[in-house]
């Protein structure tokens, strides 16, 4: 079986305007306020990788990354070449797209889009060079960029991300996909501060998600859209449905809290505790400060819904690795169409004789990565256990059953 074919695309040239610029300064041949020409690259990549997510589920999910080697061999790549067909377009922050087809190009599934943050030249011998572009993801943007003493009032959560995102000092007008969301942040005044931390403090004080999809879309998730739904796809060792090329199976205490204390600007503090769970598992203590909620009451819920979720030892499958060098077209059509955030069904077939047969948990996705090269491609899922999380869903057949969920908020 054939793996599916990457594309890599770099917008070194921009048809936009540019007064006085031999290239781009010519009337009547470039667009006010501008445009990307994405040039392909492909047929001189070496290697491909791609990182994307977060550590575990309690954390903010980081920026993405992508590094990129390319054959450097006729000097195109070289910023001081001007017989390159790139130049004077080989420079930081321009547009870096990846992204893969298992059908002859008919149709693409994005793996990465994001932004040059360097280009590093080398020359291994007398014969070889290579160009390594490393890019990130539009959280890149929001780090760097800052609110300086600005205001906002009593909003949603989703709503106040969207004001900081149209401040006059972020101006992100880039792709997004904003929810309303469904807690109240209070009103606030004279916040200096990174943009990318305060849209974290209010994914936190949401209890929702915050990141930026394969497509290069800002998301924003309520809690209520990130409680886990019905699996997207099913990973098997037993012939059935995506296999995988190997999983761990952990058995941690890597999140066990059975002391949550959170408090927000303004409020005191709200602490719930498991008394049963510090005599099993000794004291373990889960802190958040600055949030932005309105209210102690929605604070103390909130913390309630992560003592609820973390009490007790989380046994878990991760590293999920999946080699789409092996798998047939539906399953690198299922396994490209993945995303953070979503719920994925593992079983896993142990050695030896036991009961059960097979280990089977829903797990949701934290990061993805892909190592690409001409003779391997194979993506890394780290993974949170999903059934810990399933919070009572009226009328729903896998989340409304009596005694099995937990209330959420």
């Amino acid at each position: 079986m054939a793996a599916p074919t990457v594309r890599v695309r770099i917008g070194f040239t921009s048809n936009e305007f540019t007064l006085d610029d031999l290239v781009r300064g010519v009337l009547d041949t470039g667009e006010l306020g501008g445009g990307v020409t994405l040039s392909d690259v492909t047929s001189d990549a070496q290697s491909i990788s791609v990182s994307r997510g977060r550590s575990r589920d309690l954390d903010s999910f980081s920026t993405g990354n992508a590094r990129i080697r390319l054959l450097n061999n006729a000097r195109k790549y070289e910023n001081t070449n001007t017989a390159s067909p790139y130049y004077p377009g080989i420079e930081p922050l321009i547009v870096l797209h990846i992204d893969a087809t298992t059908d002859g190009g008919s149709n693409y599934e994005d793996i990465f889009v994001g932004f040059v943050t360097d280009i590093a030249l080398s020359y291994p011998d007398s014969s070889n060079s290579f160009a390594d572009f490393s890019a990130s993801d539009g959280f890149m943007k929001l780090a760097n960029t800052a609110l300086i003493n600005a205001s906002f009032g009593s909003q949603t959560s989703g709503v106040l991300v969207s004001s900081v995102l149209d401040n006059a000092n972020v101006k992100y007008s880039t792709n997004r996909n904003i929810e309303a969301g469904v807690s109240t942040m209070q009103s606030l005044s004279g916040v200096s501060e990174n943009t990318l931390s305060v849209l974290q403090k209010i994914e936190r004080s949401e209890n929702g998600l915050l990141f930026m999809d394969r497509s290069g879309s800002l998301q924003f998730k309520s809690r209520h859209t990130t409680f886990p739904s019905t699996p997207s796809a099913t990973f098997s060792d037993d012939g059935s449905d995506v296999p995988y090329l190997q999983v761990n199976y952990i058995n941690d205490d890597n999140e066990i809290y059975n002391i949550v204390n959170l408090t927000r600007i303004g409020g005191a503090a709200q602490q719930t505790e498991d008394i049963a769970s510090q005599g099993k598992y000794l004291i373990r203590t889960l802190q958040r400060s600055g949030l932005y909620n309105n209210s102690d009451a929605e604070v103390l819920n909130a913390a309630n819904f992560l003592l609820g979720k973390f009490n007790n030892a989380i046994i878990r499958f991760d590293d999920l690795v999946v080699d789409l060098t092996e798998a047939s077209t539906g399953n690198q059509n299922t396994v490209l169409a993945r995303e953070v955030g979503d719920v994925i069904k593992v079983e896993l077939t142990p050695p030896g004789s036991g009961s059960p047969s097979q280990i089977t948990s829903n797990e949701i996705i934290d990061s993805i990565s892909f190592n690409i090269t001409p003779d391997l491609f194979t993506i890394q899922y780290k993974l949170s256990n999903a059934d810990v999380q399933a919070f009572m869903r009226l009328d729903n057949a896998l989340f409304g059953v009596l005694d099995t969920d937990k209330l959420g908020y």
